[in-house]
């Protein structure tokens, strides 16, 4: 999906409720969420979405982490490239 074209983002009101979940997670998820649209999986790096969030990589992992181990995410790295995809609840 071209960013350039995104006019929002959506960040799934489970997340969004979630108090143990941070403001920049929250963020992180909807870009996820709305990256996800397309393919059905997101594939971008770290260093791609800290970029566009302006954080570190280091916050952007914490944050995948986090959205991970409270299931709103799941990792494959099966292939070469890592796809995130939205965990089932959604």
């Amino acid at each position: 999906m071209n960013l350039t074209n995104l006019k929002y983002v959506q960040v799934p009101m489970a997340v969004l409720a979630d108090e143990k979940i941070s403001s920049t997670a929250k963020l992180l998820m909807g870009l996820i969420t709305t990256l996800s649209m397309k393919d059905g999986y997101c594939y971008a790096s770290n260093r791609y979405l800290s970029n566009l969030l302006k954080v570190s990589k280091r916050t952007i992992s914490s944050s995948i982490t986090t959205l991970r181990r409270n299931n709103y995410l799941k990792i494959d790295n099966e292939d070469s490239a890592r796809k995130i995809y939205l965990a089932s609840i959604f």
